[in-house]
């Protein structure tokens, strides 16, 4: 059986996943608002880890650094957490786009990739390729079809 997720990891989950949408440049002024007031709250007890996390966001010993201190505090430091981060966690699902492929660096002498459907957001997004060979991805549709015009 799974541990349950302490506040702790949801409120340090959702910093990373801010965090990493923010350094993308890929959120709306909802999600810095709601990313600014988490990070400002839970900044008052960790505020040399938050900022490393916003350095590294995919850092799962940042993450869980935060997380144990997220949870160690009192209850009542606690629960006006809960509601930050599930506004937090709700804005990014609402203003962030899918992406069907995201390659940063791409050095290959052959890549296969499989059919590629994103029903909103971007198909793919190649900052940089250099291919040798053979790079070949499937077909990648964009938008949800069922939807007419």
């Amino acid at each position: 059986m799974p541990d349950p997720v302490t506040l702790g990891a949801l409120v340090a989950a959702a910093l990373s996943m801010a965090g990493e949408a923010t350094l993308k440049g890929a959120v709306g002024e909802a999600v810095k608002d709601a990313y600014k007031a988490l990070r400002e709250k839970v900044s008052h007890w960790a505020f040399n880890d938050v900022e490393a996390l916003e350095q590294t966001p995919t850092s799962t010993a940042r993450q869980a650094v935060i997380a144990e201190i997220v949870d160690a505090r009192p209850r009542d430091d606690q629960e006006p957490l809960r509601a930050l981060a599930e506004a937090l966690i709700a804005a990014l699902r609402k203003h962030t786009s899918a992406t069907g492929l995201d390659v940063g660096r791409l050095t290959a002498l052959e890549v296969d990739l499989g059919n590629i459907t994103v029903t909103r957001g971007v198909g793919a997004r190649i900052q940089e390729a250099r291919v040798e060979g053979t790079f070949k991805t499937g077909d990648i549709s964009v938008g949800d079809a069922s939807v007419k015009k």
